[in-house]
């Protein structure tokens, strides 16, 4: 994830929240603040980045800027930024993110789930495991 913040901050400063929303629309899946800022923090604190408080309609706002150190901490690590965009892309193309997803609300729901449910449930993760049985 720091690869890919480094990457969006080396096309110019951005917020946070800007950042978070970026990530969301490019991973499709929903970022949380608890996430990405202490990336952030993390990321300045080893000189990647630097934060400086904006604020032009009375809200204070933090925006982020790559750095020099930054820029060459990427450019070392661009091809692991490369990797994980392709495996990232097949993950999507999958449909793995959206199985992923039902999974965690099936999860969540688990035990208000009536019999039939539990049993559609229980043959759906039967055909995907014998339909992917020797795949990898």
């Amino acid at each position: 994830m720091m690869l890919k913040i480094l990457d969006m901050l080396s096309g110019g400063p951005m917020h946070g929240y800007a950042i978070m929303k970026r990530l969301e629309e490019e991973f499709a899946v929903k970022m949380s603040p608890g996430l990405v800022y202490p990336i952030l923090r993390e990321m300045r604190g080893m000189g990647l980045v630097v934060s400086r408080e904006s604020g032009g309609d009375g809200r204070k706002t933090v925006l982020y800027e790559i750095t020099g150190h930054g820029l060459e901490f990427l450019e070392s690590r661009r091809s692991e930024l490369e990797l994980f965009e392709k495996r990232f892309s097949r993950i999507r193309y999958c449909g793995l993110l959206l199985a992923m997803e039902r999974l965690r609300e099936i999860l969540e729901r688990i035990d208000g789930l009536s019999d039939s449910e539990l049993e559609r449930v229980r043959r759906a993760v039967e055909v995907f495991l014998e339909n992917t049985r020797g795949v990898g």
